[in-house]
């Protein structure tokens, strides 16, 4: 084994607790949050993939994990197919079960393989990019509620405040446009659909809108930024650290259907 996959190797086991596994995911589970951490962030450089860098004594994995447990019944997490983990029984974060997913050569194909370990009972299924580790519970909770609500596909977003020209010097109208972040949410059955023609798309409510079904908009967090370059890191240090962590993380309880 490499040096590089000893570091990450150990990195991930420190991401899962040391609370008792369970046996099984539980049957009754409504909600379940699809983690996807198998990018190698090429772009981001560095010895490590990006999800596995410590920024305020977590890795960027775990505060995604962490956030996304508060409003999960279950989270799959999909992690690099070239990492070696340790074979054990899925983890628990916050009391939450953590099922471990192997990943593929895209993003769809990685999704689809955290998808293939959701319950077939799970009937609300929200995919998050590792990346983004300061999207708060609250933005989980608007999230799953508005597939709760019968949406088929909810997105946040947020307004796009820079001037945005084109490589030519054309300038476009920011005002039609709109930020796409994660969690991202579904009706599990549409996007278990979607998913089985086996397309890709750079996230899956693309796939969903593809395939004529209701996409819902819910405001995201201007906040919520993805880890993409090193100089990232010191932006969500900040966010994470300030007074502890990010106010935004100090969620109101929230019910496991999303409802306030």
């Amino acid at each position: 084994m490499s040096d590089t996959n000893v570091v990450v190797t150990y990195l991930i086991s420190t991401v899962m607790t040391s609370i008792p596994n369970p046996a099984s995911a539980p049957s009754s589970s409504s909600i379940w949050t699809i983690v996807v951490a198998a990018g190698s962030g090429s772009r981001f450089g560095g010895a490590i993939p990006k999800q596995f860098v410590q920024i305020a004594g977590r890795s960027v994995l775990m505060w995604s994990l962490h956030h996304a447990a508060a409003m999960s019944d279950g989270i799959v997490v999909v992690l690099p197919a070239d990492i070696e983990a340790d074979d054990e029984p899925p983890n628990v974060v916050s009391q939450t079960p953590v099922i471990r997913a192997t990943g593929g050569a895209s993003r769809s194909a990685s999704v689809r393989a955290g998808l293939a370990q959701v319950p077939d009972d799970a009937s609300v299924v929200l995919v998050h990019d590792a990346a983004r580790p300061v999207a708060s519970s609250e933005l989980f909770r608007r999230v799953a509620h508005a597939v709760s609500q019968g949406a088929d596909a909810a997105t946040p977003s947020v307004a796009v405040i820079d001037t945005i020209k084109t490589v030519d010097g054309g300038h476009v109208d920011r005002s039609t446009l709109r930020a796409v972040q994660t969690p991202q949410g579904f009706a599990a059955d549409v996007l278990r659909m979607v998913h089985a023609a086996g397309e890709h798309a750079t996230d899956d409510a693309t796939l969903v809108a593809r395939a004529g079904r209701r996409v819902v908009d819910v405001e995201g967090e201007r906040w919520n930024i993805k880890l993409t370059e090193p100089a990232d890191e010191a932006v969500i240090a900040g966010l994470v650290t300030r007074s502890g962590q990010t106010a935004p993380m100090h969620a109101s309880p929230t019910h496991r259907d999303g409802s306030p």
